[in-house]
């Protein structure tokens, strides 16, 4: 194995490839949009980390390279925005074998064969920028239809100036045409693009243009699009991703508590905008606590939850706040309750028993960053509430997950050396259970606790024993 190249995708890349391809699915490019899916944050095209790892293979080389016969790849894993990555030759020759890793996980395969050089004399039109589309499985089922092969080959010379230098045009515009296709028309809007397997002639007549259809019925959103066009045929492999986690509406929640169930409290609610902290949220505000949520980057998120509950008839503001960076909270009065939900985006990795830098990421949020947190928001106040949610996977001792676990033990006894130190203070850590919210909103459907029965369950025990504490310490 030979390591030819490395490199940190940013945002600016991440622009400049929509441009050229045409594929500006959010999940791509939208920070805030892409928390919902289930890679956290803005994931990089397949398309542009294969057409990267053809330029940097071809870049090395001494053959005089001129066009592929067939070239497969499977997009493993989604490498995201500001992770070190590098292309790796597994074999060199007529037929080769590249592979793009993080650490020592494989995120792209890539198997190729070269070909004899393709004369193609249509004309390529200019990108037409497009919305990206909404279907649902019903509608992409037997879909099909076309689009253009839009090539810019000046915009293509900045990108990837070995390939587009040595590929023909026809094919490097056939490649990109496959991620505008899955990204932005089939399955468009909710699509994860799995692999691709083309094969190429010698002769290439025809509209430059894709052809597409959905052969087969969709099945656990796994999908295949049969393609084809001037002087190329072969099958694209997608998903069609679940919608983004909808948590239950604030006047739904309303049925299940009392006006006055919360009444006393004047609680903050960090990381209320989506998940979790939505729900606590809406719960705490419809039994009549007046509430803040803050939100780190989702402000449109936040404000939307706000608006909600003060529709139905709830008392909420919004803040923002960054848990890793807590400052002093301005606050008119002090709060009497606190409800921490500040978490990153959590993944597995088993090709590592144990990833130290995931681990230290863990721990700011939910050890340093949650006593930072407190710390700011009590500003010496005498009695404090606070709400830290631990996990059950540490009774379960999930070894896919070792950092998370380790993460949330640290946090526990966090919470322990925090109440030895500040006695009034009253912290409640339950364990609780998975439950259905855009971190584990995965393919493949999983039963999982309703969270407004789970939390609402676990706001009234921490009622009954904050109210129990207090009376304790007043004897």
């Amino acid at each position: 194995m030979t390591i030819v190249a490395e490199r940190i995708f940013t945002t600016a890349d991440q622009t400049s490839f929509a441009a050229l391809s045409g594929d500006f699915n959010p999940m791509h490019m939208d920070e805030v949009a892409a928390r919902r899916t289930l890679f956290g944050a803005p994931v990089v095209h397949g398309v542009h980390l294969l057409c990267w790892a053809l330029d940097s293979w071809v870049g090395i080389s001494s053959g005089a390279y001129t066009a592929l016969e067939r070239v497969r790849a499977d997009f493993n894993q989604g490498v995201l925005v500001g992770e070190v990555v590098r292309t790796c030759v597994l074999s060199h020759g007529e037929e080769f074998r590249l592979q793009i890793q993080r650490n020592q996980s494989p995120m792209v395969s890539i198997w190729g064969k070269l070909g004899s050089t393709v004369e193609y004399l249509e004309t390529f039109p200019a990108m037409d920028p497009t919305e990206c589309r909404v279907r649902d499985p019903v509608e992409v089922a037997h879909s099909e239809g076309s689009l253009p092969l839009a090539y810019c080959a000046a915009d293509a010379s900045r990108l990837f100036p070995h390939l587009s230098a040595t590929l023909p045009a026809l094919q490097l515009a056939a490649l990109l045409a496959t991620t505008r296709l899955v990204g932005m028309e089939c399955p468009g809007l909710l699509s994860l693009y799995r692999g691709l397997d083309l094969s190429f002639s010698e002769h290439a007549i025809g509209k430059p243009q894709l052809n597409y259809r959905v052969p087969r019925t969709i099945r656990f959103g796994a999908m295949s699009l049969a393609v084809d066009g001037p002087g190329f045929q072969g099958e694209l492999r997608a998903f069609l991703r679940p919608r983004p986690c909808i948590q239950a509406a604030a006047s739904e929640l309303a049925q299940l508590v009392t006006k006055d169930a919360f009444s006393d409290q004047r609680a903050i609610v960090i990381g209320g905008s989506r998940g979790l902290g939505e729900v606590t949220a809406k719960l705490l505000a419809m039994g009549g606590a007046d509430i803040t949520i803050t939100y780190h980057r989702g402000k449109v998120d936040a404000e939307a939850v706000a608006a909600e509950i003060n529709g139905a008839g709830g008392k909420c503001g919004v803040a923002q706040f960054d848990s890793n960076r807590p400052t002093l909270f301005a606050s008119r009065r002090p709060f009497t309750h606190v409800y921490y939900f500040a978490t990153p985006h959590v993944a597995s990795d088993s090709t590592v028993p144990f990833s130290v830098d995931r681990f230290v990421e863990y721990c700011g949020y939910y050890a340093t960053g949650f006593a930072q947190t407190l710390l700011a928001i009590a500003q010496g106040a005498r009695r404090m509430n606070v709400f830290y949610p631990s996990t059950t996977f540490l009774y379960d001792g999930q070894t896919h997950m070792p950092e998370y676990c380790a993460a949330k033990a640290v946090g526990e006894e966090v919470c322990k050396q925090l109440t030895k130190h500040f006695p009034d203070w009253y912290i409640y850590a339950p364990r609780l259970p998975r439950m259905r919210t855009d971190q584990n909103n995965g393919l493949v459907r999983e039963e999982m606790e309703s969270p407004k029965v789970v939390l609402l369950r676990h706001l009234q025990e921490m009622k009954t024993r904050s109210s129990t504490a207090t009376a304790r310490s007043c004897i």
